[in-house]
């Protein structure tokens, strides 16, 4: 049951429908049989962490009379038993407050992660945990500071072969070079960012190898902002709060158009960052003048002469990619 419910979170974090942009316009496929995925996942994963916890989930509960089993149980009925549940969390506020239950989910972990050697899978769940927590309370008593997490994703297999999609996904996050870094900061980096990217490339066209390319989608997480740290990303779900007056049919409008994207909140939310096309191809600079491909969402946006461009960065189980691709006048 358990690797089935890895199964399924990790294929929603790749595809999940979103109804209200232009990522999912292929979405009337056989998957829709179940009309929310996402929301079954978590109904099932709760269920599932109920019934073996072998406890009752009250408030006041005595976190030393539980077993690591017990604890495990629990995490998944809270929802932080994979990335998808995790993230749901910001997206779904209506039946729980997001931030106690992130905050309960971080406490049944080790209170020394980087002594307690916990499996590929827990890190990742546990590291994702704070990054959903930090779009939420920044002040949270329970938030890890970010370099701590970046120490402890050292922990993740030195192979990249042998890392999970989730794990090479928040590498990405974890490492994004900042503004302030120095440039071997940056080289370091960059290193560790291009390793991740290449093996989930390798892992997103071996998972849609036999799915043809207008059926071909991708689901963005989160977006680069203007900020360091968890500060530095936003989720997905934050752009709920400036589409909320809009009808349904107003917001895939605005989505397909590309007219959100010019929204004056948009803008302030969302890093802007510069680069050039070659070929097709959008490029963003890194340390050494080195050349890093950051594939459209759209090729059709990608201008067909070699230009300085404009754009925004999204991050999705593929790697980064560019939204909003504008020319540089």
């Amino acid at each position: 049951m358990l690797e089935a419910l890895e199964w399924i979170s990790e294929d929603l974090s790749y595809f999940q429908t979103d109804l209200n942009t232009d990522e999912e316009k292929t979405s009337e496929t056989a998957e829709r049989t179940i009309k929310h995925p996402m929301h079954w996942l978590v109904n099932k994963s709760s269920a599932y962490g109920k019934y073996f916890s072998g406890v009752s989930q009250s408030k006041d509960q005595n976190q030393g009379k539980l077993s690591p089993l017990m604890k495990h149980m629990l995490i998944y009925y809270y929802g932080g038993g994979n990335i998808t549940t995790i993230f749901s969390l910001l997206t779904n506020q209506k039946d729980c407050n997001p931030v106690t239950v992130l905050e309960n989910i971080i406490s049944l972990y080790p209170s020394n992660p980087m002594k307690a050697q916990m499996p590929q899978v827990d890190l990742v769940n546990y590291i994702a945990s704070h990054f959903a927590l930090s779009c939420l309370s920044t002040n949270s008593p329970k938030l890890a500071a970010f370099q701590d997490l970046q120490r402890l994703s050292h922990q993740f297999p030195k192979e990249k072969q042998r890392c999970l999609p989730s794990a090479l996904f928040l590498l990405v996050l974890l490492f994004w070079p900042e503004e302030q870094d120095t440039e071997a900061e940056k080289e370091h980096k960059y290193e560790t960012v291009l390793f991740a990217v290449e093996h989930l490339h390798k892992i997103y066209d071996k998972k849609l190898k036999d799915i043809p390319p207008r059926k071909k989608r991708i689901y963005t997480h989160f977006f680069l902002s203007n900020g360091t740290g968890f500060e530095k990303f936003v989720h997905k779900s934050k752009f709920e709060t400036i589409t909320k007056l809009l009808s349904i049919s107003e917001k895939r409008l605005k989505w397909f158009s590309g007219e959100v994207w010019k929204m004056p909140a948009m803008s302030k939310l969302l890093k802007c960052v510069t680069g050039w096309t070659e070929d097709e191809k959008v490029f963003l600079e890194g340390p050494k003048g080195m050349k890093f491909h950051i594939p459209a969402l759209k090729t059709s946006s990608v201008p067909h002469n070699n230009e300085n461009v404009t754009f925004y960065l999204g991050f999705t189980l593929k790697g980064p990619v560019a939204y909003n691709i504008t020319v540089q006048m």
